[in-house]
């Protein structure tokens, strides 16, 4: 079986990204330890879709809340254990591989900031960043969670390009976000506002609630049949 066979047995959805492609923006972004390894393995793992569909019932019951943010942080260790798996094996065919997970660091590199896995996702081509500023993919929509994994096993032929955002005119996130953290842009570092999105989850905090949301996750077309079949598509 080859690398690329391997990482599709495992992931939900998966990418290849070459990082000598943007090499110069994400060195400012990231440093130079970031194209320490040429390529990039974006893999996405799905949340349970049960526990995704009661997120509308998470405002009012706490211990639906408490389910929902559970999976959220258990995904992480899942597709983290996936990414695991990938390395040993990429590690056994003869080449290097490390991880960059949910914390978006790994001790073997010098980072300015911690990786965004979007980005793996968005460079790889099988994702763009949505109006809610998550990585959606047509499969899925944003309900996955990611690690990325570097290597220099020679995976080029296998790389993607990034791709231009599918969300058009829809508004669904926009108009679901109950702390209107979201606006109609086409741009996800204007239409989404982390500031408004962490006080509108401050006060779920201060009035006794889980900290959780996720509406623009569980709204989006890309995702929801529901809200698709109201799209038209």
């Amino acid at each position: 079986m080859s690398i690329v066979e391997y990482i599709g047995s495992l992931s939900d959805v998966y990418g290849i990204a070459d990082f000598s492609i943007e090499k110069e923006e994400l060195i400012e972004m990231y440093g130079e330890d970031i194209c320490k390894y040429p390529y990039a393995i974006a893999i996405g793992h799905k949340m349970i879709e049960e526990i995704i569909e009661k997120i509308p019932l998470t405002y009012t019951d706490d211990d639906l809340a408490k389910e929902y943010l559970d999976e959220y942080f258990n995904s992480f260790q899942r597709v983290s254990k996936i990414a695991d798996k990938i390395i040993d094996y990429i590690q056994n065919e003869g080449f290097n591989a490390i991880k960059l997970d949910v914390s978006g660091t790994n001790p073997e590199l010098n980072l300015k900031k911690p990786f965004s896995n979007k980005a793996s996702a968005n460079l790889s081509g099988i994702g763009w960043l949505g109006k809610n500023n998550l990585l959606t993919t047509k499969e899925f929509g944003p309900r996955l969670t990611w690690a990325t994994v570097l290597t220099d096993a020679p995976l080029g032929e296998y790389a993607g390009r990034p791709i231009e955002s599918l969300c058009g005119d829809c508004q669904m996130c926009v108009k679901a976000c109950p702390g209107k953290a979201i606006v109609d842009l086409p741009n996800p570092k204007e239409s989404y506002s982390p500031e408004k999105c962490g006080e509108f989850l401050m006060k779920r905090k201060e009035s006794g609630h889980q900290v959780a949301c996720g509406m623009c996750l569980y709204i989006c077309p890309f995702g929801n049949k529901k809200s698709k079949e109201l799209m038209g598509w």
